[in-house]
């Protein structure tokens, strides 16, 4: 789950605005504690409490978390009327089952219930799905022309770089239209999310798409254009289980890193820019012939990458350098903060203004606070930004901020969602997150320019076919091959 788009650092501009319509009182003379308090009841309120507590028998405490999940469709306010009274119907009929459900039966009918919102925040948290469940060792990525595995453990090295045709007989496309059911928001952010879903043979057992719950049968084709059929058993995966960000297969890893896989492409092959630096959130290099490249692989940063002055490095170099153009990758932003990075591209824009041309890339993977960037750096750019590559993860018009009501027995969390985002029109109801007043957005659309999907073909030649594109525009030629 992405990180809460909202950030502290602000907030108190957001106060007056939101104050006298929660609180009924002159913000000028009234404490800034208080006002806070204000904000942070509307947006940022606990679950119901006590939560459920933690008890050893299974069927004992799934139910007690059936019933404290029953709260949910209130909580989130991305549901339509209808959509919630179903949302609270299907709760009290999981109340009712929960006793005698599978650890993957539960998952799935709550995922369910938050995929009735439509609304690509509002979600049970992936852990849940990721851990506490069996998961065949491999793992695999959605390139525009097919599902393909990017990890293997040894005894099935020969699949790696292998597409993934069928599971237990079932066409890909067809599993992932009987599973969209469990996701809500747009079609690209369905299929980034529920992807985990399909290396899980318990989860698609029970969603009746698989025939064993320890073991799945892939069948395809290998990267030597034989076919195949492989039946895998899956591993059993506790809560310590190592997970790592579908979106990152695409680096190279080491084999005895945290998944003990090899991956299909070695780390010891030259690469195209954007998959340097593979350890790092952030990333800045340059580009034929005097461009700019920035990675941002992440919108809040931490303890050894703090993403504030990583972008002031950026606005530096550009100061310096006066690169003709400068591209800012986005593919693999998931969200996190964007009063981090609002100040950047609104500076960004006005620093090369006639001077450079902007680019920024995007995939399904863009998502939450990314969106939000991508959508200010095209409303401060004035018309000299160009998307390139896939569609972002979600709308234009969304529901995010809010919190987690916690499940401690199956375990999981589901994400209720609080505060309305709109960035292709106004937002004026008293839902709509009031700190967009002061991170002004408005977009008609966020639809790439220049289309440049990442197909395996390319990934396989170790091409970027969206910096491709780039280049082939700054060079007005045929797409060159990136160093």
């Amino acid at each position: 789950m992405p990180m809460r788009t909202a950030a502290l650092a602000g907030i108190t501009l957001v106060l007056a605005a939101c104050a006298p319509q929660e609180a009924r009182f002159d913000p000028l003379t009234v404490p800034p504690a208080r006002l806070r308090e204000a904000v942070m009841a509307r947006f940022y309120f606990k679950p119901p409490q006590p939560a459920p507590p933690v008890v050893a028998d299974r069927a004992q405490g799934q139910a007690l978390d059936a019933a404290y999940f029953t709260a949910f469709p209130d909580l989130d306010r991305a549901y339509s009327p209808e959509a919630r009274e179903r949302a609270k119907a299907l709760a009290r009929e999981l109340v009712r089952d929960a006793p005698r459900l599978s650890h993957e039966a539960f998952v799935l009918r709550a995922m369910a219930i938050t995929a009735l919102a439509d609304n690509g925040h509002t979600a049970i948290g992936e852990y849940a799905w990721q851990k506490n469940t069996p998961r065949v060792p491999v793992r695999t990525y959605p390139f525009a022309d097919g599902l393909y595995v990017l990890r293997a453990r040894a005894a099935d090295a020969d699949l790696l770089g292998a597409r993934i045709d069928a599971i237990d007989g079932h066409p890909v496309e067809e599993v992932f239209q009987d599973l969209r059911r469990y996701a809500g928001g747009t079609e690209g952010h369905r299929r980034t999310r529920l992807l985990p879903l399909f290396e899980s043979p318990a989860f698609l057992a029970e969603a009746g798409l698989a025939r064993e719950r320890h073991a799945l049968t892939y069948s395809g084709v290998l990267a030597d254009g034989r076919p195949f059929e492989r039946r895998i058993e899956a591993e059993d995966r506790d809560r310590a289980a190592p997970v790592t960000g579908s979106e990152r297969l695409l680096f190279p890893s080491d084999p005895a890193g945290a998944l003990h896989m090899s991956s299909f492409i070695a780390l010891d092959v030259p690469l195209p820019v954007s998959l340097h630096e593979r350890t790092r959130l952030f990333a800045m290099a340059p580009l034929p012939p005097d461009g700019l490249y920035v990675a941002l692989r992440d919108n809040m940063g931490n303890d050894d990458e703090n993403l504030p002055a990583f972008l002031a490095g950026v606005l530096e170099r550009c100061a310096r350098d006066k690169p003709a153009f400068v591209v800012v990758d986005f593919r693999m932003d998931g969200g996190g903060n964007y009063t981090l990075s609002h100040p950047f591209v609104v500076a960004l824009a006005e620093l090369v203004r006639d001077k450079s041309r902007i680019y920024a890339l995007t995939s399904p993977w863009t998502f939450s606070a990314a969106i939000t960037t991508v959508a200010a750096l095209k409303t401060f750019g004035r018309g000299d930004v160009t998307i390139v590559g896939e569609p972002v993860g979600d709308r234009l018009d969304f529901w995010a901020e809010g919190g987690a009501l916690p499940l401690p027995n199956i375990p999981m969390n589901a994400y209720y969602e609080t505060g309305h985002h709109v960035y292709d029109g106004p937002c004026d109801a008293i839902d709509c997150f009031w700190i967009n007043r002061f991170y002004p957005v408005r977009v008609d659309t966020l639809e790439p320019d220049i289309a440049a999907p990442l197909t395996f073909a390319a990934y396989r030649a170790r091409r970027d076919p969206a910096l491709e594109a780039v280049l082939a525009r700054e060079k007005d030629a045929k797409p060159a091959r990136l160093p």
